[in-house]
């Protein structure tokens, strides 16, 4: 192992020689032969045969940290608690969700925490796939510190969205479903403007995190991690031709201006 200077504890330690930026989990149901992946930028799809990672970023002590969000996370979203989590399909406002309420094995701090690491971790990367998320220092080091002291703060506090691929009926008729065709794309993450807020977007397998770059709005109401409620919205066939319509003109934009970025 190489020793250096830890960007979590910013200890001289060992470093690991592999850690995950996003985590494979999220790829789960993308995997195809030989474990490739497809990603798609403003310009072609290509196949990779592993998700994105770095070396010499972490001593093993804060990657086995953030490795405990990542697992948490994994559990959460593919209900493989041992007692099977109470989720819950639902309509709210005319719009169909999944939400896990009050909930014994939901754990507010580690799923928020799962998504301040992804912020952080997005932005201190080196790797290309990165490269239209990064962030002020202010916001890097306030992401740091809280992942540092497992704090996940309040939930208006860097809150996100999640928006999971439209449902379509079954051809069978036997119901509603995934649409491989909604699921089978991950793009270039990228931050943007709406609003007058500074967003952060991950598209990963058909799934849309959004993640607000904001702690101070305390008005903030409309998000999926709160201490005691998690919801998983589903986007709507509309939603996503238009979501992925704004992000390949938004990256084009960027690239014609060369890069986007936080700051």
């Amino acid at each position: 192992m190489k020793k250096g200077n830890c960007k979590l504890c910013h200890q001289n330690k060992d470093l690991c020689r592999e850690s995950h930026i996003i985590p494979r989990f999220l790829y789960k149901l993308l995997a195809g032969e030989n474990n490739s992946l497809v990603y798609l930028d403003t310009k072609n799809a290509r196949m990779r045969f592993n998700s994105e990672y770095e070396a010499d970023i972490l001593c093993q002590e804060c990657e086995g940290k953030i490795g405990v969000f990542d697992d948490y996370f994994s559990k959460l979203i593919y209900n493989d608690f041992r007692q099977k989590l109470n989720l819950q399909l639902k309509n709210e406002n005319n719009e169909e969700i999944i939400v896990l309420e009050n909930d014994p094995n939901y754990d507010y701090a580690k799923t928020k925490l799962f998504f301040l690491s992804l912020l952080w971790r997005a932005s201190i990367s080196s790797r290309p796939f990165f490269q239209k998320v990064k962030f002020t220092q202010e916001i890097e080091e306030d992401l740091r510190s809280m992942i540092l002291a497992e704090n996940p703060g309040e939930i208006y506090e860097y809150p996100c969205k999640i928006f999971l691929p439209p449902l379509t009926e079954n051809p069978d008729g036997s119901g509603k479903g995934f649409d491989l065709m909604n699921m089978g794309f991950t793009m270039l993450p990228f931050c943007y403007k709406k609003d007058n807020r500074d967003i952060c977007a991950f598209v990963i397998m058909g799934t849309q995190y959004i993640l607000l770059l904001d702690k101070k709005d305390q008005n903030m109401t409309s998000f999926s991690v709160t201490k005691n409620r998690f919801v998983m919205a589903f986007n709507t066939l509309d939603g996503q031709r238009l979501f992925l319509k704004f992000i390949i003109d938004t990256m084009k934009k960027a690239e014609s201006l060369g890069g986007i970025s936080h700051s």
